[in-house]
């Protein structure tokens, strides 16, 4: 085992900047393929955005505080590097979606697409069957882009005439990956409100945009392709909190002979050559792989890059709109829409106002002013007690839009406000919820770029909208010999899907083999 406490003193064949999730898969790859692999993380802990957290005074609660739940996740990645056998395990979350009302009614929406087709013909008999048109619409686009042989996931990224003929050239299906708005989807479909109330906000996920807006149908159909335990379209709650996830790809790293080593932040990455930490220690290696943003990776560069790649970092979507909040609680909140069948706390709890509302926030948002009007709410306790104290549970809030710029005062003086405003739309449902919290983490953009080293706060490490994924998203492969990238800004975009590790590795495998068959 090489010396960790002197890495300069071994000859590493790829040194990873930063041990997030998709850098982890990244350097566990590599290992497993013989080479000798280091991995540097600037914080005390792993896992980037994909961690856990004990931010409150009881201990006994564990906080993800950025990445909540595990959808996308490749199967290959968890099946090839063993995760389960590492400490993976998860909880499938279903209902995956309840929506309470202004009426008083409310929507649970399952795994099981005949139930929801009998859910919705309870709440809207017109719209049952457009509504599992809808669901099958998404269907159609994970089969046709997630099936075997053809996992457009794995690999290099297909290009839009690529997409189109994987679609069969069906002008719907290309129309949404392409260029529709979650809200025509929605209308076209369905006629009730209160359905367009509950499902717009999934076109919405972590993307600084409006649900009348282009491109936003296609942030649902991505967050509809992901297969966890086999249960297509699913998401779940992993055992002791989501940084498990990246802890087992440690755990399966350095199984295979990597080494990690955090509270080492890289000062300056020279391609091809080394990378300098910030306490002046070199440290060389031929091949540099950047977990960091492409910004961050941009800055840490220590000659000029190529002018067609700053131009592209320059130009790339980056501002996190997302504001998150985590909870310790006393107790469970009382919905008062729920009825005797229902299990909110079981759900992904969705609070929205109507398309137009939303819409109008989003605007707001755009000239500065916060307007958390969407969220998403996430109970991890319900399935997994392991991550509050007994009797206790553990709530995320995931909403939007919190501009990373305001138009007036900074974050430090109007966090905890913009907070009570996202607390104001869940009390307009669940009246007690205040009283249920004993603590609580606020994290703004800006607070999620200093905690976790993400610029501009983006949680994707830049929007997912189409013009900015497939063939568009950065490539594993630089214009700079020897520097590689594998975080999310690469293919196939953000969440913690691991696969643009993998990918990442298999393109430093391929460029090593060809250069030493070179030789």
């Amino acid at each position: 085992m090489p010396d960790t406490d002197a890495p300069e003193s071994t000859t590493w064949d790829a040194i990873v900047v930063g041990a997030g999730h998709n850098g982890l898969t990244a350097a566990a790859y590599l290992a497993r393929a013989g080479r000798r692999v280091l991995v540097l993380e600037a914080r005390d802990r792993l896992g980037g955005a994909c961690t856990i957290e004990h931010p409150f005074a009881d201990p006994g609660f564990v906080v993800s505080p950025c990445a909540y739940l595990v959808g996308l996740l490749h199967h290959r990645v968890i099946d090839e590097l063993d995760l389960r056998r590492h400490g993976y395990r998860v909880h499938l979350v279903d209902p995956h979606l309840w929506c309470p009302f202004d009426d008083g009614t409310a929507l649970s929406l399952w795994d099981d697409s005949q139930r929801n087709h009998q859910v919705v013909a309870a709440m809207s008999p017109d719209d049952a069957d457009g509504y599992s048109r809808y669901e099958q619409l998404f269907g159609r686009i994970r089969q046709a882009l997630r099936s075997e042989p053809h996992d457009t996931w794995i690999g290099d990224a297909p290009d839009r005439p690529a997409l189109e003929e994987l679609l069969g050239h069906d002008p719907e299906l290309v129309e949404v990956m392409f260029e529709e708005s979650i809200a025509s989807v929605i209308e076209r479909h369905v006629g009730d409100e209160r359905l367009r109330t509950a499902l717009h906000g999934q076109g919405l996920i972590g993307t600084w945009a409006g649900p009348r807006d282009a491109g936003t149908a296609a942030i649902h159909a991505m967050h509809s392709m992901g297969t966890i335990e086999g249960r297509p379209g699913a998401w779940g709650y992993v055992q002791g909190g989501m940084g498990q996830v990246s802890f087992a790809l440690a755990r399966a790293a350095e199984e295979a002979g990597a080494v990690i080593r955090s509270n080492a932040r890289v000062a300056k990455i020279v391609p091809g050559e080394e990378v300098i930490l910030e306490d002046g220690t070199r440290i060389p290696t031929r091949t540099v792989i950047s977990n960091a943003d492409p910004r961050t990776t941009l800055g840490l560069l220590s000659d000029a890059a190529p002018a067609a790649f700053v131009e592209k970092v320059n130009g790339w979507r980056m501002e996190g709109p997302v504001l998150k909040i985590n909870c310790a609680l006393s107790r469970l909140p009382t919905f008062t829409a729920a009825g005797p069948g229902d299990a909110p706390h079981r759900a992904m709890v969705t609070i929205a106002r109507s398309l137009d509302e939303t819409q109008a926030a989003y605007e707001r948002s755009r000239v500065g002013e916060p307007a958390p009007r969407w969220a998403e709410l996430y109970f991890h306790s319900a399935y997994d007690p392991s991550v509050a104290p007994e009797g206790s549970h553990v709530m995320s809030v995931f909403a939007e839009y919190a501009p990373y710029t305001l138009a007036s005062g900074s974050w430090d003086e109007r966090r905890d406000a913009v907070a009570d405003e996202a607390f104001d739309e869940i009390a307009r449902f669940a009246p007690d919820v205040l009283d249920c919290v004993v603590a609580r983490q606020v994290l703004a953009p800006p607070d999620i770029e200093m905690a976790v080293g993400l610029a501009g706060g983006h949680i994707f490490q830049g929007e997912c909208l189409p013009d900015q994924m497939w063939d568009r998203r950065f490539s594993p492969r630089t214009p700079m010999p020897g520097l590689y990238m594998c975080g999310a800004s690469t293919h196939p975009g953000g969440s913690v899907i691991a696969i643009n590790g993998r990918n990442c590795a298999m393109a430093v495998l391929a460029d090593t083999a060809e250069a030493s068959a070179a030789l």
